[in-house]
């Protein structure tokens, strides 16, 4: 029988109903003893770290998570954890950075209602979570509504539909139906390497038709890594006069590390098919996140700059496959 590592973070699944809305109040114990028959499937230890709805959750809580893991990581066969959703995509994202190569599942979960509630999914998911990681998966991979999704490429999609989460950029590692885990293909063998920090001076601005370029001034005042969510492929206005031009290149100029993604959810970012873009790409030092989704990009700029000593070892990190 395998050995399982339960962590509750708090999170939807864990709340319960009040006058003042949904807070999270059921502990790992109690959300455990809502299905008893994980007791047939694997033997579990349990862990309440913190009980945070995850808005509140950030890249503290992240690399507590990595460093509960990382200590943890020879006593156990895998690890579930329970989080909210509305950071979700974030946490697994983080955990993807901070924990790369792990040949044992790491498996993310949560659920759009409470467990107490009585047409609730989190009964499915926590139990789904658990069947992969009794599973041969590998790595960080976020299990929901039967599906099974590469940590790194997760999003949430739908703020109220059980189906909730997609694959961005890549298919699903595979599906879970009725307590049978089915990959889509084999993972490769690899060995754990662990990170334990994070540096969250990085800033995500979402451009919009007529944005002030000077806006992006405001973005940066506390971030060394200032992300732009472009237009397209990762286009950004000219107005006739190059302004958004000229204030990349001001940034660029002062040492802020200008990173160019995509507001559009599928095919990544491209700045050399425009010439809105390609210019600019080619004169500055502009980073394309290529193919990540806006939540990896962020978590990633973070662990990089962490490591990194300069804007090219910050590059070469960025865009290191993990």
């Amino acid at each position: 029988m395998k050995k399982i590592l339960f962590i509750a973070t708090g999170g939807t699944i864990a709340c319960s109903y009040s006058q003042a809305g949904l807070s999270p109040e059921a502990d790992s114990s109690a959300l455990l003893a809502c299905l008893p028959e994980l007791k047939d499937l694997c033997d579990i230890d349990e862990m309440q770290p913190f009980q945070l709805d995850s808005t509140n959750m950030s890249p503290r809580e992240w690399t507590t998570l990595a460093g509960i893991i990382q200590r943890s990581y020879t006593d156990y066969d895998g690890f579930v954890i329970a989080h909210g959703t509305d950071t979700l995509a974030y946490g697994a994202a983080a955990l993807s950075c901070l924990i790369q190569g792990a040949e044992k599942p790491i498996v993310m979960t949560g659920s759009q209602l409470p467990m107490e509630a009585e047409s609730t999914d989190a009964k499915r998911n926590l139990r789904d979570a658990f069947h992969c990681a009794c599973s041969e998966l590998k790595g960080i991979a976020v299990v929901f509504c039967g599906r099974v999704i590469d940590g790194s490429c997760a999003k949430k999609v739908h703020t109220r539909d059980f189906d909730a989460f997609r694959s961005m950029g890549q298919n699903d590692l595979g599906i879970v139906q009725d307590g049978i885990v089915t990959l889509y293909s084999e993972q490769p063998d690899t060995a754990p390497i662990f990170f334990n920090r994070m540096d969250t001076a990085v800033a995500v601005v979402k451009l919009i038709p007529a944005l002030d370029p000077d806006i992006l001034d405001f973005a940066v005042q506390k971030s060394r890594v200032l992300i732009i969510e472009g237009f397209g492929t990762g286009g950004f206005p000219d107005y006739g006069n190059k302004e958004f031009e000229q204030k990349i290149a001001e940034l660029v100029l002062n040492g802020i590390i200008v990173v160019m993604t995509t507001q559009v959810l599928e095919g990544g970012c491209d700045m050399s098919l425009y010439e809105v873009g390609k210019e600019a790409a080619k004169k500055y030092r502009i980073i394309e996140a290529r193919r990540m989704t806006t939540e990896m990009a962020a978590m990633k700029a973070m662990w990089a700059l962490a490591y990194s000593y300069s804007a090219e070892d910050f590059a070469d990190l960025f865009l290191r496959e993990i």
